[in-house]
This record gives C-alpha cells, structure tokens and sequence, in this order.
C-alpha cells in the first residue's frame, strides 16, 4: 500500500510539473506557402528576434517553436526569410501562454509568377527567365535563337530568384511559343533553361 501511494505522489509530481512547463511556454507554428503555385516551402528560415533564435520549414512547409514566457516578456518580432522570396515580418505577444497557429503566404521577388508572364507577353515582351549565378552563362545560339522566335534571354545572375518562380514563368512563356510557333522551337533552345522539361 505504502509503494502504491508513493507511485502516486511521483505521477502526480510529474503531471503537475509538466502542466507548469506548458502554463509556461507559448507555441508557435504553422505552414508557409509559396504564393507561385501555392506549395509549402521548405527551409524557410523563422528568426525569434528578442532571443536570437531560429526554427525552419520541414519539407511540408510547417514549422513548430516552443517560447519559455521570461518574466519581462511582452511582444515578440517574427521575421521569415526564403531565397527568392520577399522577407514577412510578424509581432506575437509573448506575455501569456497561448498556441499561435499561422499560415504564412510568401511573395516571389520581383513579382515573377505565370501572372507576370502572361501580362509581359501581352505587352509584347517575351521574356525567358534564367539564373546561373555569379557568372551568367551565354552562348552564340542564345542570340539567333531570341532574333528567330522573337524573344529576350533575361539573366538574373546572382540575384536570389526563387526556382518556383523561374518555372511558372517560363512554363507560361513556353505555352506561348508553342501555340505560336509549334513544337520545333523547342529542339533548337538550349536545354538547361529552368521549365523546359
């Protein structure tokens, strides 16, 4: 009988520790979402500002942070960051236990969508999209292949643009040049643009 009670005043210690550690925390997740196609982002990266801390997306998109409530605590500033995507910044109180679920939508940088490609080439500018990085790759064919099907070779370098971003575009500008021109521009493009397979 003695052990008995003794196994019960243990588990009820431990339930009511764990109780004050989460009367003691706040949770913080959710999803973030790629306004170009609308799939979850992965290694998106969640910066805690007050605690210098970070969390990222999994490879569904979600996050999870555990925030211990200090004693002076109050607002927390959230700030998200993705390659090729425009920075989110978010404030949370921080001063009570709470559960905040968000859903996070990040805009490309520079606009670059189907969208964008569509309205380009409704005003005459057919652009195809391309990242190489540092160096920007270009070749003779480049030249007779944009006099030939009327269309710009835009390099972005270095520039953080988002891969998703590259294919809708480019995806858009493809269907164009095929119900313009059929399928044979297709064997004479160079093979490493982004969108073409």
């Amino acid at each position: 009988m003695k052990k008995l009670i003794l196994t019960i005043l243990f588990l009820n210690s431990i339930i009511g520790f764990s109780q004050n550690e989460k009367s003691n925390e706040i949770v913080i997740k959710g999803i973030v979402l790629s306004e170009v196609n609308g799939k979850p982002l992965e290694n998106v990266y969640l910066s805690y500002k007050s605690r210098y801390r970070y969390s990222a997306t999994d490879e569904k998109g979600k996050f999870e942070y555990k925030y211990k409530i200090r004693e002076k605590d109050s607002l927390e500033t959230i700030e998200l960051t993705a390659l090729g995507y425009e920075n989110i910044d978010t404030i949370v109180r921080v001063d009570k236990p709470k559960e905040y679920v968000f859903e996070f939508v990040m805009k490309p940088r520079f606009g670059l969508n189907r969208e964008k490609a569509i309205e380009d080439i409704k005003n005459g500018k057919v652009n195809i999209l391309e990242s190489s990085g540092i160096a920007p790759v270009f070749y003779k064919s480049d030249t007779k292949f944009a006099k030939k099907y009327n269309v710009n070779f835009v390099e972005y370098g270095c520039e953080a643009v988002a891969w998703e971003s590259l294919y809708e575009y480019n995806r858009a500008v493809f269907e164009y040049l095929d119900k313009k021109y059929g399928k044979k521009w297709r064997k004479k493009i160079r093979k490493d643009i982004v969108g073409l397979k």
